[in-house]
């Protein structure tokens, strides 16, 4: 994983036509990944077929609460020619494999996240980003999506394959990121799948719609949400299915692993987790970033997002014995209106630039 990743374009103010386009262009790389989330489904105990019923049970709830972009979903099944179980699967991952019916009691800790704020750049810009950390399947499947809803919303991040989308900035100004939690609290259930959700904050036209989003947001298994905004605000949004918590910034540095540290007394990977450096990524990173606090460039975060404190399970991620690593890193600056992005990772890659 190096170089320029692949740029799929979608442009269009209907749903179904956005996800018909989207469709057509990634149809070897829904098969690729599909071989590799049948593993991850069997090593929780569950065939492919199970997988895809569960994954369905979501569809009547998401045609009620988020009609467009449940037929942005549709669109995509029928653009790659796949069932459109296949696409939900690939849409619910997050919410199927954090449950098990085998043996597999592992769970990754996945993903470092950051904003940074005027006060703390050297050019008073609003910056968001964060190491994204997964199964290196994932990684040799990602691409650069451009979505442009021809209604003033466009967007631009990363996606799995068929998915709605991972992260990204949209033309408002806002990023988004995110990275794992787990809570004693989780349940098997349906609600607004992740990549739904992370798909709507990307549609927000500000820090306020965001918020009301996740007043009224019930998820049934927990997840981090960092949100930043032209409007020079940052928050971390803690969802669980007990309550929706809020992380402010500090000297206009924000970062966030998968601690959940609003109500470390819910949080299931404590005492669970072997490696101490590894859970404590977030803290590392905010450790990095207010060391140089009014004076963060663009090349100091993408050095910061290189740190092997904690090595392998460090900050730029290596534990490829659970097959777990950095399998991308971004910056996205949502003043400058354009994305940093290094496929796999940054201490071996270089940053490309992809404009929103």
């Amino acid at each position: 994983m190096n170089g320029r990743l692949k740029e799929v374009y979608v442009k269009s103010s209907d749903p179904f036509e956005r996800g018909c386009q989207h469709g057509s262009q990634v149809k070897e790389e829904i098969e690729k990944v599909c071989q590799g989330y049948r593993k991850s489904f069997e090593r929780k105990g569950y065939t492919w077929e199970e997988a895809k019923q569960m994954a369905m049970e979501y569809v009547p709830y998401l045609e009620e609460h988020m009609p467009e972009l449940m037929e942005e979903a549709k669109g995509i099944a029928e653009g790659a020619g796949v069932e459109l179980a296949v696409v939900m699967v690939l849409n619910t991952r997050y919410e199927l494999l954090k449950f098990k019916k085998g043996v597999d009691n592992f769970e990754h800790n996945e993903c470092t996240c950051f904003t940074v704020l005027r006060e703390a750049t050297q050019n008073h810009s609003v910056i968001g980003g964060q190491n994204w950390d997964n199964s290196p399947f994932i990684g040799e499947n990602l691409y650069v999506l451009h979505i442009d809803e021809e209604n003033g919303t466009k967007i631009v991040g990363l996606s799995e394959p068929a998915q709605l989308i991972r992260n990204g900035m949209n033309s408002y100004g806002l990023s988004l990121n995110c990275s794992t939690l787990l809570s004693t609290k989780d349940i098997r259930g349906v609600a607004v799948p992740t990549n739904f959700m992370r798909r709507r904050i990307l549609q927000a036209k500000g820090m306020e719609e965001v918020k009301k989003l996740m007043v009224e947001f019930k998820p049934c298994v927990s997840i981090n949400y960092v949100v930043a905004s032209s409007e020079n605000q940052a928050l971390v949004f803690e969802t669980t299915p007990v309550e929706n918590f809020e992380r402010y910034p500090s000297r206009g540095i924000l970062t966030q692993g998968n601690d959940l540290a609003a109500a470390p007394d819910i949080d299931r990977f404590l005492p669970a987790d072997r490696d101490h450096a590894r859970h404590f990524r977030g803290q590392r990173l905010e450790y990095l970033l207010q060391k140089k606090q009014g004076e963060i460039t663009e090349d100091y975060i993408k050095e910061c997002l290189k740190d092997h404190h904690g090595h392998p399970a460090s900050i730029c991620n290596h534990a490829g014995d659970q097959s777990l690593q950095t399998i991308a890193s971004m910056l996205f600056c949502v003043d400058e209106g354009y994305a940093w992005i290094a496929w796999g990772n940054p201490c071996e890659t270089s940053y490309e630039q992809y404009e929103l």
